[in-house]
C-alpha cells in the first residue's frame, strides 16, 4: 500500500476529532462527568477504527498471498511462493498499522490534555462556599463569593492550553460556522477603531412638515448641521490622529454632505477610503408622509411595540437589525481579510436608529437593553475601541479562539454620551455570561423591571422626526 492508503485509513479517526458538532450553552458548562463520558466514547471509538484498520490489512495481507501463489503457480507449474516475497508483503503490511497506531496515539494525547484542563476547571468550581450568619447578608455574600470562584475558573480556562475549547463548555470561534472568517490569522490586521457618527443637524430635526414634501433620503443639512459636521472632523482627527479612515457612508444626503464638512479635517492622505452603504440608511418610515397620518401611525406603535412595528409601505426596527446583521457579517469577513490593515480607523456615518442598532447586533443586546438607549446626539463620535495590545495578537496567542467582535469595546466618554448603555452592554462576551442573582436567590426572580413598555420618554414622537 502507499501512504494514500494510510491517509484514508485515517480520515474517519481525524474527522472524528475535529467533528464536534454542537456547542454547549453560553449560560453554563457541561458537568465533568459529561464531558469524560465524550472523551472515553472517543476513545472506544478509536480502538474500534484501530480493529478495523487491522482486520482489513489482514484480508488484504491474505488476498495478495494468494495472488502471489497463484502467479508462482502459472508461472512455476505450481511451485510455492518465496519466502522473500512473503516477507516483502508482510513489512509493508506491517508498516502500514504501525503508521495508523501512530496516528490514534496522537489523537488520543490529544484528548489526554483536554481532559486534564477539564479537570483543572472542575477542581476550582468545586471550591466550599462561605455563607454569613445573617439570612440576607448571606444571599449576597454567597452570589460575590460564587462570582469571584466562577471568575477564577474562567481564568484557569482561558489560559490553559485546550486543543478544542468546545470540549470544557466554551465559545470557540475557530469552528465557527465561517471557518477562519470567524477570527482574523493576526490581530494587527484589525482596525484600530470603529467610529460611528450620527449624520449632523438636517431639514428634518427642525422642522419635521419637511418629510411631506421631501423624499427622506434627500433632506439636507441645515446651516447648524453643516458646522458640526466640520466639528465632528476635528473631534475625529484628535481622536484617530495616529492612523488612516476608511469611511462608510448612509446613501442618504444628509449622511454623505456629514462625511464632506468631516472629511474637510483630514487630508487626501489621511483618508484610505469611502464606500457607500445602503445598509446604513435610516429605518424607512414609509414614502411621501402625511402628517396626520403618521400620528396615527405612531399612536398604533406605541400600543403595537416600538421595535416591531412595522410602518405601512416602511420598516420595523426588527428589519433594520435584519439588514445591519448583513451588513456586520460582511464588515467582518473584510476586517479578517486583511481590507482595513496598516494603522486604519473605519468610520461609519448613518443615523441614530441605525447607530444603535449596529451597536445592538455588536454587542448582543437584548430587545429590552436597546429600548432603554436613547438615540447619540447628532455629529459626535462613538468610538468602539481595540482592546488587544500587538504583544497578545501573535499566531496561536491567548486570544486566538475570540470571534473578532469580542476583540473591541465602547470606549468610556462613548458611553457617557449613550444615555441608557450601562457597562455589561459596551463589550461581548467572549466566555460564558456571569453569574445572575435570579440565578442564586429565588426571591430576585420576582423582581419586575423598571421599563416602560411604550417607551414614551426615550423615543418621543419629536425624535423620530429627528432621525
Amino acid at each position: 500500500m502507499t501512504a494514500r492508503s494510510v491517509a484514508r485509513w485515517s480520515l474517519p479517526a481525524d474527522r472524528h476529532r475535529r467533528g464536534v458538532t454542537s456547542r454547549p450553552s453560553r449560560l453554563s458548562r457541561p458537568p465533568a462527568a459529561a464531558t469524560v463520558a465524550t472523551v472515553a466514547g472517543t476513545s472506544r471509538r478509536t480502538t474500534k477504527i484501530t480493529l478495523t484498520a487491522s482486520r482489513q490489512a489482514r484480508r488484504r495481507n491474505a488476498g495478495c498471498l494468494a495472488r502471489s501463489a497463484r502467479d508462482a503457480n502459472g508461472r512455476n507449474g505450481g511451485a510455492e511462493t518465496s519466502e522473500e516475497e512473503t516477507l516483502s508483503i508482510l513489512r509493508e503490511e506491517l508498516a502500514q498499522q504501525q503508521a495508523v497506531i501512530e496516528q490514534q496515539q496522537s489523537q488520543i494525547r490529544d484528548l489526554a490534555s483536554s481532559l486534564d484542563a477539564l479537570k483543572n476547571s472542575a477542581y476550582l468550581r468545586s471550591l466550599p462556599v462561605k455563607m454569613d450568619g445573617d439570612q440576607n447578608k448571606g444571599k449576597g455574600s454567597m452570589v460575590k463569593t460564587l462570582q469571584k470562584e466562577d471568575d477564577a475558573a474562567r481564568r484557569s480556562i482561558r489560559e490553559a492550553d485546550i486543543n478544542d475549547r468546545r470540549l470544557v463548555g466554551l465559545f470557540d470561534a475557530r469552528y465557527h460556522s465561517t471557518s477562519s472568517k470567524a477570527t482574523p490569522k493576526d490581530f494587527r490586521i484589525l482596525p484600530k477603531r470603529i467610529i460611528l457618527v450620527r449624520h449632523a443637524e438636517s431639514e428634518g430635526n427642525v422642522d419635521n412638515q419637511a418629510y411631506t414634501y421631501m423624499p427622506d433620503p434627500q433632506v439636507p443639512l441645515t446651516k447648524k448641521g453643516w458646522r458640526q459636521a466640520l466639528d465632528a472632523g476635528i473631534m475625529i482627527k484628535e481622536i484617530a490622529s495616529d492612523t488612516n479612515l476608511f469611511f462608510y457612508t448612509s446613501p442618504y444626503l444628509r449622511s454623505k454632505q456629514t462625511y464632506e464638512g468631516v472629511a474637510e479635517a483630514f487630508g487626501a492622505s489621511g483618508i484610505a477610503g469611502v464606500q457607500e452603504e445602503v445598509q446604513l440608511r435610516e429605518q424607512d418610515f414609509g414614502n411621501f408622509q402625511d402628517a396626520e397620518g403618521k400620528q396615527r401611525e405612531k399612536a398604533e406603535r406605541l400600543r403595537f411595540g416600538r421595535f416591531f412595528y412595522r410602518f405601512p409601505n416602511g420598516e420595523s426596527g426588527a428589519d433594520v437589525y435584519d439588514r445591519m446583521t448583513l451588513f456586520e457579517d460582511h464588515l467582518v469577513r473584510d476586517i479578517n481579510a486583511g481590507r482595513f490593515a496598516g494603522d486604519t480607523s473605519l468610520v461609519l456615518v448613518t443615523h441614530g436608529l441605525a447607530a444603535r442598532v449596529f451597536l445592538m447586533r455588536w454587542f448582543h443586546w437584548t430587545v429590552a437593553q436597546f429600548m432603554k438607549v436613547y438615540n447619540p446626539p447628532n455629529a459626535v463620535p462613538l468610538v468602539l475601541e481595540r482592546i488587544l495590545p500587538d504583544a497578545s495578537t501573535r499566531s496561536g496567542g491567548p486570544a486566538s479562539w475570540i470571534h473578532t467582535k469580542a476583540l473591541y469595546k465602547l470606549s468610556d466618554e462613548s458611553m457617557s454620551v449613550l444615555q441608557g448603555c450601562t457597562v455589561d452592554m459596551c463589550t461581548t462576551s467572549w466566555v460564558p455570561r456571569g453569574l445572575s442573582e435570579q440565578l442564586i436567590d429565588p426571591d430576585a426572580a420576582t423582581h419586575v423591571p423598571e421599563v416602560n413598555p411604550f417607551m414614551e420618554d426615550f423615543s418621543s414622537d419629536a425624535d423620530d422626526d429627528k432621525r
